[in-house]
């Protein structure tokens, strides 16, 4: 399961989350259809991913970071231990 850090190129703002596709996720997330991401202007980038053996951990590490909502460490995070996609 790979967790993923997307950011909207126009507003800036960051998306965390978890899938197993992840060119499929985007694609969803850069359409309408989805529920917080289809709502702001822009398309959205993959910034980077981690990829995790259970999807329970990469959940709760989804979780945490979501609950930590600091910007320059959520980059940190996935630019020191992600794939710096």
């Amino acid at each position: 399961m790979n967790l993923y850090l997307l950011e909207n190129l126009i507003s800036g703002k960051y998306y965390i989350g978890i899938s197993k596709n992840l060119k499929e996720r985007l694609v969803n997330h850069n359409s309408s259809n989805s529920h917080y991401t289809g709502k702001q202007q822009g398309e959205w980038k993959m910034i980077s991913s981690k990829y995790f053996e259970k999807e329970i951990e990469a959940r709760q590490e989804e979780l945490r970071l979501k609950r930590s909502k600091n910007r320059k460490y959520i980059k940190w995070y996935f630019m020191s231990k992600g794939t710096g996609l």
